[in-house]
């Protein structure tokens, strides 16, 4: 195995020796980890640092105005749950980690949460600030945030670009507040997309989704968050796909839209949606 692999051993600090699966993609196979079945690239660090760069720039993730309507339907119920959990609806101090330009910090605000967020894109976060945004430039560890400091944190498809997601969610650990909600959003390999798509599964493609390299499914996503002091209190995932629009011929991926919108609902009930959102809960007597 390379000793410039990015990923030698399980990021979520399993042991144990990574296997090479049958799924490949651009950056060659992806290996498993043989307890929590974790996948992860076989990228080199050049590769990822490379990848990576594909997030500085001024548009940032700020969404086109349709895109912004789906955000702000996803993103209401988000804030709810937040808010149930905490058992509070006013004065919740938030921090969005991987904010890009703040379009989530921008929405928080305009609900009256006390909202701010952190990116290590330079031209994103000056976007963000030119439009009256709190954003801090670098990653989590270099705010130095004092401990807790914050109610609820969100990480939307951020983890996945991580390669030591135990140091992240222990430093979001120190910086919550006791009982503090920590929303991680992203993909789900335990889901039925990911078993129909293969190895073309969008979350794989570095390509397009730059620097992506650490894959979770409920179950290492849960043995993370043990590791790191948090206890999971809710899984949701949504969203089943055959295809992309730009793979087959548009009756095709007509038909196929039909039947994935009727997986929908049971995709929901056995957890085997793509898109997955994990509520976890900072137990501040779990040292982290």
């Amino acid at each position: 195995m390379s000793n410039n692999l990015l990923l030698p051993t399980c990021p979520n600090g399993c042991a144990g020796e990574l296997s090479k699966t049958n799924i490949v993609v651009t950056e060659g196979a992806l290996r498993e980890c043989p307890t929590c079945g974790h996948l992860v690239s076989s990228c080199t660090k050049d590769y990822y640092e490379l990848s990576n760069q594909d997030w500085n720039t001024e548009e940032g993730t700020w969404p086109s105005e349709i895109d912004m309507k789906r955000l702000i339907k996803r993103k209401t119920r988000d804030i709810k749950t937040i808010s149930d959990l905490l058992k509070k609806k006013t004065e919740i101090h938030l921090l969005d980690v991987g904010s890009s330009n703040g379009a989530f910090v921008s929405f928080a605000k305009s609900l009256g949460i006390h909202a701010e967020g952190v990116d290590p894109s330079e031209k994103a976060v000056r976007n963000g600030t030119d439009r009256g945004l709190k954003i801090h430039l670098g990653y989590l560890h270099e705010a130095a945030f004092q401990d807790a400091s914050f109610d609820a944190i969100t990480l939307y498809e951020v983890i996945e670009h991580i390669d030591e997601p135990q140091a992240l969610l222990k430093e979001c650990h120190r910086i919550l507040r006791p009982n503090g909600i920590l929303l991680i959003g992203t993909g789900n390999i335990d889901s039925w997309t990911r078993w129909i798509r293969k190895g073309k599964w969008d979350f794989f493609n570095m390509k397009e989704h730059g620097g992506h390299i650490s894959f979770f499914s409920p179950k290492s996503l849960g043995v993370l968050s043990s590791r790191t002091g948090f206890v999971v209190n809710k899984i949701r995932t949504s969203s089943v796909k055959f295809y992309e629009k730009k793979d087959v011929p548009y009756f095709l991926y007509r038909i196929t839209k039909i039947f994935s919108e009727i997986l929908n609902i049971p995709s929901r009930f056995f957890n085997k949606g793509h898109q997955m959102e994990a509520y976890l809960v900072a137990n501040k007597t779990i040292s982290a």
